[in-house]
Formats: structure tokens, sequence, C-alpha cells
């Protein structure tokens, strides 16, 4: 293993947690580049180490009619420039012992860079970074590669249930908006993907008024103000990201598709919230009573635990840039998926009737305790950072949020839970064995011991 390979590790395994108190009331900092980049910046003397998020308006919802185009774009971000091909970036990177990723959402794109702050060691790697995002080659024979790579995965999904599944279910719920794609693309798309299809999404969506800057790290607020610049001053100035349609309403029902697996995934719900919803704190805790914090909630109290009839159900509540999803996910037998479903509606219509104050209690204390938790490393503070910046949250919000879970009465969580959630609208999917599925008779799953809950 390389010397500074070595001490990169050694240093992340380090104590590295710091009070989530003196997180919450950061010195969160924020300023824009000479080219328009937004930048938040928190100073982490702790270590000797920075952590960069840069986020992109360049997710899938991006893709136009060549879905797939941003994921793929982002991926090659990395795999050669117009100086190192993809091997030596790669060496290059190792040998300072450098963290260098990639992703890609519906919303966004994602560049992340980890390094020691050691000048012989950040400067190369800020070089080495900054050539990557501005002057990508697109390389064909890479190209060629990844888009093999990617038809192999696209044609194993439509063997896997779970992932046929979720497909539908956003296809379903958003009909023809943007957010209705898969963001891996499918085998037409990336099949007739070319780079020069990638260099022009690449030249029009990743530019210096398209991207937020996250910087956390034992660096000044003048040493901050050079990484930032140094990673995006070759980027064209661009403009930001138009804004994305309106989400039409779903049309309730489900879609029941046959499919030769011993268990159903269900996957169903409804429209959510954006980002910038008010009402969001509420919407959090009431998620969590409901069904996202494992064994704690109400679903898995109600369907799994007290009748035995699934192996796991769960909610998850995205807020996005536009109106995000609020969806209920199981996965059970397929003589158990009706009489699940009807008790799932059964328990969310129960709890529309009424939330009670032990729970809205413990689930507050969950919540909050969680939440410590979530931002108690340089790595999660940074994430935190991009998705405030990204979504044009305030800058106080890490103290904010749990501020207000902490104050919201019984009363004010019961009447954001009967505004918002609506289960006789409900969209989705219901994939399995349709005959199996039409059976009277329930039969209950082997379940193993309960674990503990978790925190979302």
């Amino acid at each position: 293993m390389k010397p500074l390979m070595m001490i990169m590790i050694v240093v992340i395994t380090l104590v590295s947690s710091l009070f989530s108190s003196a997180y919450a009331m950061a010195d969160i900092q924020r300023w824009k580049t000479t080219k328009g980049a937004e930048v938040w910046f928190v100073p982490a003397p702790e270590l000797p180490m920075v952590d960069v998020r840069l986020v992109f308006d360049a997710g899938s919802a991006r893709d136009a009619s060549r879905t797939g185009i941003a994921n793929i774009t982002n991926t090659l971000i990395g795999m050669g420039d117009q100086v190192k091909d993809e091997e030596t970036f790669a060496r290059e990177m190792e040998s300072l012992g450098v963290q260098f990723s990639t992703s890609a959402l519906k919303d966004m794109a994602v560049v992340t860079l980890r390094s020691l702050t050691r000048q012989d060691i950040l400067n190369p790697a800020l070089t080495l970074a900054a050539d990557a995002l501005a002057k990508p080659t697109f390389d064909n024979k890479v190209l060629d590669r990844v888009k093999a790579q990617r038809l192999v995965e696209l044609k194993a999904k439509q063997q896997s249930p779970a992932s046929l599944a979720s497909d539908r279910f956003w296809q379903k719920l958003y009909d023809n908006h943007p957010y209705s794609q898969p963001s891996e693309g499918t085998v037409a798309t990336i099949s007739a993907l070319t780079s020069q299809e990638l260099f022009a999404f690449h030249r029009h969506y990743y530019t210096a008024n398209n991207v937020a800057v996250a910087i956390v790290g034992a660096v000044s607020r003048t040493e901050a103000e050079q990484i930032a610049n140094r990673l995006t001053e070759a980027l064209p100035e661009g403009q930001k990201a138009g804004a994305l349609p309106s989400v039409p309403t779903p049309t309730a029902g489900y879609d029941r598709i046959d499919f030769p697996s011993t268990q159903a995934q269900v996957l169903i719900g409804q429209l959510g919230v954006d980002r910038q919803n008010p009402d969001y704190p509420a919407l959090y805790l009431i998620n969590h009573i409901w069904g996202g914090s494992g064994f704690a909630s109400r679903l898995m109290e109600e369907v799994r635990e007290k009748r035995g009839l699934v192996y796991g159900v769960s909610t998850a509540l995205l807020p996005m840039r536009a109106q995000g999803s609020w969806m209920v996910s199981l996965k059970t037998a397929n003589a158990n998926t009706n009489t699940a479903m009807k008790v799932v509606q059964e328990t969310t219509q129960a709890m529309l009737t009424e939330i009670t104050q032990k729970e809205l209690d413990d689930h507050k204390s969950n919540i909050l305790g969680g939440f410590a938790l979530q931002i108690d490393s340089n790595k999660d503070m940074v994430g935190y950072l991009a998705m405030m910046a990204f979504y044009d949250l305030p800058t106080n919000w890490l103290q904010t949020f749990p501020e207000q879970i902490k104050a919201l009465t019984r009363e004010q969580v019961q009447a954001v839970a009967q505004k918002y959630l609506k289960p006789e609208l409900w969209t989705g999917v219901v994939l399995g064995k349709q005959s199996e599925q039409n059976s009277p008779t329930a039969v209950p799953v082997t379940l193993p011991q309960a674990e503990t809950a978790g925190h979302h």
C-alpha cells in the first residue's frame, strides 16, 4: 500500500466526531466566486483534511430525450482529460492518497474530493480534479466500455423485481415529467449516446453559474476561496439551469404486473413536497412515525410485528427541487399482498385520526438524537452543506430544523398529516405472481428477531 494512502486511512479512522451543537451553530460562510459559483464553507481544524463536494444542476431531470446522458456524463468525469488518460488520472490520485468520486441523482450531479491539507498533496489533487471537471475528453474507447457495462446492468434489471417495480412506480407517479425516467437510462438511449452529445451536455450544465461548492476542513477562508476558484475557474460561466416543469397530478390506482417471483414487490404512494416547503419538518416527523423509523414505526408494528404479513415495510419522504415523492415500500409472500396492502391503508387512516402524545414525544427524541449523529463528521457535514446550497436553504437550517421538530405540537402534526397524506389517492405498482395474490388465505412469514429502531 502507498505510504500516503496509509496516512490517509489512519487519519480517516481517527476519532473525527465533533459535537453536534458545534456543527449546528457552525460558522457557515458563503460567497460567490468571480465566475458566479456558489460556495459554502465551514472551517473544521480538528483534522488535517478537507472535504469538497460540487453539486451541479445536471441530474437526470435534465436528460430530455437522451435518458441516461446525465448519469453517463457524470460517470466519465475523471476518466481522462485533455492531458491525462484514465489510467494516469487514477494512478496519480492514488499516489496522493486522495479520494475522488462522482454520482448522479435525479436533481443533481455530484463530484467529491477528499484530501489531506498538506500542500504537496492538496495542490496537485486540485489540479487533477479541476482538469477532470473542465476538460473531459469523453474518449470513445472509454465511452464504449462504460456503455457496454451499463447495457449489461440494464438487461440484468429486467430480471430484478425490485428494479422493475421502482422504475414503474416513478413512471406511474410522474407520467411525462422528467422525474419519471430511469436515471441510468434505457437500452435504446444508452446504445445511441455519442461523445458529441456528452460534450454538449457537459458544456451546457457543467458551468460556474450552475454549481454549488461545499467545503469543510482544516483550511482558512482564504484557502477555501482558493480551492473553490481552482476547481471552477476553468469552467465556462454559463447560466443556472431553468426551472423544472410543475408535476402533474398522478392518476390514482395501482398497476398490477405479473412476474414469476416468490415474493411480491409493492411500491405505493403519492406526491410529497419540494425542498422549500415550510411544512417539511412536520412531514419529516409524520413520516418517521408512519414508516420511516424501522421497528419504531406504526406500519412495522401493525403489518409485520402484530400480523407477520411482511418481511419489511417502510416509508420514504423525498423532497426534491420539484415536488418529490412519498412512498410505502413492502415485500411479502404473494398470498399476503392484498391483506398487507389493506392493513397499510387502515393503519394510515388510523394515524390520520390520532397521533398520540407519547408517540410524538418518542419520535421527536429519536429524530433529535439521530440528527446529532448525522452531522458529526466532516464528510457528513459537507453533504449537508451541499444539499443546503443546492436547494437554497438558509444558512441556519442545521440549527432551525431540529428546533422546528422540537417545537411541533400534536395538533400541528395532526393537521399537517391530514392536509398532505391522502391514501385514497395513492398510485403505484404491485409486482408478483398475480394468481397467488388472489389467494384468500394469508401466509405468515418467518420473521427474524426485531432489531433496534433506526434514527430515520
